[in-house]
């Protein structure tokens, strides 16, 4: 199991690379969000292998990366600095970054103060702005009423519709965000609401992808539409049917449009 030791936490990766040695290829480097794993894009790696390299990391305070102590201060810069370290210690210059939720936070982070390390960005299920997030008062709040069980049940009807998984992708995901640190989830939510990214957005020009769930209940498509607006090279692609956790119910579908994506930047 790959893990980076640093003396501020260590931090799980994995590099999965069967790109023949003879063939060109770049590197394309995904980051999770709350409360989930690296493992959440397991669907989406058959329409990428073939041609991509590929990097996955736990970010810190789930999965198997190291969990700050309650009350620490998170903030975007230090886990943009998780990523450039996981980039260091693989020897990759450049990705295309993918993130998931607060990991496509972090990558607009990324785009706006370390663009050179980018061939490309993509935003999935992503706010820009904490305070456009619905319902994050609760979302917090209920980690601590109910319980990381109760409060992962609720949360799941939040993530997906209905019938939107198998019985095993349901069950897999529902024991990960479960048994996810009850105070990481709290300061990492804090973190988002206190996060506002608007003034860099038109500074960020690395071709950016957003996709977009058409019936998130954290973040809506009229957030994914104004940063559309506000940045110089970018496109929406919004998934119907979907809910916030639009990476786990639709991983192929939003594989298939990545790859387009890539293919051309």
């Amino acid at each position: 199991m790959p893990i980076l030791e640093r003396s501020n936490g260590n931090l799980y990766y994995d590099v999965c690379d069967i790109v023949p040695p003879w063939q060109d290829k770049e590197t394309v480097l995904f980051l999770n969000g709350l409360s989930i794993d690296s493992d959440i894009w397991v669907t989406w790696l058959p329409t990428l292998v073939d041609r991509y390299r590929i990097i996955r990391i736990d970010m810190r305070g789930f999965g198997r990366s190291f969990v700050p102590p309650s009350g620490s201060a998170w903030n975007i810069a230090d886990i943009a600095q998780d990523v450039l370290d996981v980039m260091a210690a693989t020897g990759t210059e450049r990705v295309h970054f993918v993130g998931e939720s607060t990991g496509g936070t972090v990558g607009l982070h990324l785009g706006a103060e370390h663009a050179q390390k980018l061939l490309s960005l993509t935003t999935v299920s992503t706010a820009h702005r904490g305070g456009s997030i619905g319902r994050s008062k609760a979302l917090r709040d209920d980690v601590k009423a109910l319980g990381m069980d109760a409060w992962s049940e609720k949360v799941m009807g939040l993530r997906f519709h209905r019938d939107a998984l198998s019985e095993e992708m349901h069950a897999w995901f529902h024991d990960v965000q479960r048994n996810s640190a009850a105070h990481a989830c709290v300061d990492l939510v804090d973190m988002l609401v206190a996060c506002d990214l608007t003034e860099q957005l038109p500074n960020i020009a690395v071709a950016t992808l957003i996709i977009a769930p058409d019936d998130s209940p954290f973040v809506s498509v009229e957030p994914q539409v104004e940063r559309l607006r506000a940045m110089p090279n970018a496109k929406l692609a919004v998934i119907a049917n979907s809910r916030h956790g639009v990476s786990h119910s639709h991983g192929p579908e939003c594989a298939r449009i990545l790859r387009r994506f890539i293919d051309n930047h």
